[in-house]
């Protein structure tokens, strides 16, 4: 079976990264959230995505919602030890998925997740979008960690709670021309949203 056929029947995704990380004790009320785990923790984000899998989740969204380089940055650390925190965080997640395929037989997906350019204000405007960027302005921000992301060839994209349009449109934009074949879902978070459909 392939991810495209397994999706069609229904495909059980993981929970959210927080609350396993913070079950075991990493502190993540900070800027960079989850992704403060990838600088020195990295044990335990495999941990939690073993965790989802014993509990029956057969996709887990690495832990990289929130990391992103200028955030690793704007935290202290270089652009070279932000661009391994990314990347590590996708080898995590396919090696968990790996081992629990040799402990179990049963294979499931990785899916290397985005988060908005809102998240990475952390002020609460992934769910609002208070902000306008030009597509060049999108991609400037995307495109260092979504490249480090596919370099480590995740089974998917996840790009997630996404408040607009514009900036989920960029991104896949450059997906289709450069990535054409790569598996994308998009969710969205859309407050008093009224969309009109031409039928």
């Amino acid at each position: 079976m392939s991810l495209i056929e397994d999706a069609k029947s229904g495909i059980v995704l993981d929970g959210a990264m927080s609350d396993e990380l913070e079950k075991q004790g990493v502190e993540t009320d900070n800027k960079l959230w989850t992704a403060t785990a990838l600088v020195d923790q990295l044990n335990k984000v495999y941990n939690a995505h073993q965790d989802y899998f014993r509990a029956g989740a057969e996709l887990v969204i690495t832990d990289t919602y929130q990391a992103n380089v200028q955030a690793f940055e704007e935290s202290g650390y270089s652009k070279k030890e932000a661009e391994k925190f990314i990347r590590d965080a996708v080898k995590v997640a396919k090696k968990a998925r790996d081992d629990y395929q040799k402990e179990t037989g049963k294979y499931n997906y990785v899916a290397g997740t985005i988060g908005s350019y809102g998240a990475y204000l952390a002020d609460g405007n992934e769910y609002r979008g208070d902000y306008n960027l030009s597509e060049k302005e999108y991609l400037d921000f995307h495109l260092p960690r979504l490249k480090l992301v596919l370099k480590e060839r995740p089974d998917l994209i996840a790009l997630e709670t996404q408040p607009k349009i514009t900036e989920p449109v960029a991104v896949l934009n450059w997906l289709e021309t450069n990535y054409p074949d790569m598996p994308i879902y998009v969710s969205f978070t859309f407050a008093d949203c009224k969309i009109k459909l031409n039928t």
